[in-house]
């Protein structure tokens, strides 16, 4: 396989790009559908704010984290495609076998599956795309990717806030009739459905994608990368990684945080129904991430037509300022009308940094080397970020407030800190990313 090769035709690109979007559509889901179901999971195992947030958030991030560098390693050197295949069957089975367990341990142990499974996400994904899209397409290519998070947060709240009513998912011990298993708690039967769901696409990934050649190799190295290659493109590109890895993890760390306490909250503060909310949101919510990753991409064209050569991690800094005002005043609005508002503005900016993160990491890093930098980036936003997030968000509100009526409180804190410390990174590494990209040596 040659960089020499000419890319795929583009329609079947955009298709392969689909099908991924797809798994990630169902791979999002899966790792945002336990906030959704927080309040009738804590009404019927007893679990408290804080042993929620690690089942949102860290139990998740620890094996996402740990499976990412060996993942990254791989995808530099073996079949992306059939990584991506395994991990999609993977986090879609455990995301079922929430389903079929009644613990703390229990559940925690299956999100670290989803965690494992969707570690093969980014770092395939990101290298992939490099080989199905010429450079001008890609920071579009990575805003559709993206916009499936935007798709996975409006089906999962529109979805399911459906399922939840059909099935009678409440704050109580409803149950639910499953076939072969008969009467389940209705909230493990909501995991059971998303989760068998989510094989379609592995399905699909594995009979009707191919491998692409692989390009963008760096001048002067091998395909494959040695351990020399890595730790000298980690050392000179230091600064620019530091800045943009922990710069998006605050970031990040935010968004987790709100997306997966926000049922909680408008079922405590607002007394809205766990349905009612998911339904709401789901359409305004989702609209507002659709557009937000779609327009990442223009942005950054926009910005780079404008002379700005640090264009992608400019729109990075853009949605990181845009989401954590937006997010830090939404959860103390008076109403909940004004409270989800709020927080549909903000997601215009929500897709912007994840999104152009992964443009920027392909756009200066060489093919042998993108699986395990995406690999490290998804380290850091791991644990920071997704796993941090939440748990952060229901410590304060147990530790700092001490009482789940201020979870807004806690909501607003987390948010505005994180979201800050996030944005002021990005800017400081605006200057190193210029610096890296002076550095390429392909395209």
């Amino acid at each position: 396989m040659t960089q020499n090769q000419p890319y795929p035709r583009p329609a079947y690109a955009w298709y392969c790009l689909g099908v991924i979007c797809l798994a990630y559509l169902f791979g999002f889901m899966d790792r945002i559908i336990v906030g959704l179901l927080t309040p009738a999971i804590q009404a019927d195992l007893g679990l408290t704010d804080s042993q929620m947030g690690i089942i949102q958030g860290l139990a998740f991030a620890l094996f996402y984290t740990v499976f990412g560098l060996p993942i990254g390693l791989a995808a530099d050197r073996t079949n992306r495609k059939r990584l991506l295949t395994a991990g999609t069957a993977i986090w879609s089975l455990a995301t079922a076998g929430a389903g079929l367990v009644r613990s703390f341990w229990g559940l925690f142990f299956m999100r670290a599956g989803v965690g494992a499974g969707e570690a093969t996400l980014n770092p395939c994904t990101t290298s992939l795309i490099g080989d199905y899209f010429e450079p001008k397409s890609r920071p579009k290519a990575f805003g559709i990717y993206t916009m499936s998070t935007a798709l996975g947060t409006g089906v999962t709240y529109l979805g399911g806030g459906l399922v939840l009513a059909f099935v009678g998912v409440g704050t109580g011990g409803n149950t639910f009739n499953m076939p072969v298993l008969g009467e389940v708690p209705a909230w493990q039967a909501v995991f059971i459905i998303i989760g068998m769901a989510g094989l379609v696409p592995a399905l699909l990934m594995a009979l009707t994608v191919r491998e692409p050649a692989r390009r963008d190799l760096a001048a002067g190295t091998s395909q494959k990368a040695s351990w020399a290659d890595i730790r000298a493109f980690l050392r000179q590109n230091r600064t620019t990684l530091l800045c943009h890895h922990f710069g998006v993890a605050f970031i990040i760390m935010a968004v987790y945080g709100w997306v997966n306490w926000m049922p909680a909250f408008f079922v405590r503060i607002h007394e809205w129904p766990v349905a009612r909310f998911s339904i709401w949101y789901g359409i305004f919510g989702g609209l507002t991430g659709v557009l937000s990753a779609i327009s990442s991409g223009f942005v950054t064209n926009w910005l780079k037509a404008k002379g700005f050569t640090d264009g992608t991690m400019r729109t990075v800094l853009i949605g990181g300022l845009g989401l954590t005002i937006g997010t830090g005043v939404a959860p103390l609005m008076p109403s909940p009308e004004l409270a989800l508002a709020g927080y549909c503005i903000a997601g215009i900016f929500a897709n912007y940094p994840p999104a152009q993160a992964l443009a920027a990491i392909a756009e200066m890093t060489p093919n042998q080397l993108r699986g395990i930098v995406t690999a490290i980036y998804v380290l850091v936003i791991g644990i920071g970020g997704a796993g941090v997030g939440p748990f952060a968000m229901g410590w304060v509100t147990d530790n700092v407030f001490g009482d789940p009526m201020k979870i807004h409180y806690s909501m607003a804190l987390v948010t505005l800190v994180m979201g800050s410390l996030g944005t002021a990174l990005i800017a400081y590494g605006l200057k190193a990313f210029r610096g890296s990209l002076s550095r390429v040596t392909w395209g």
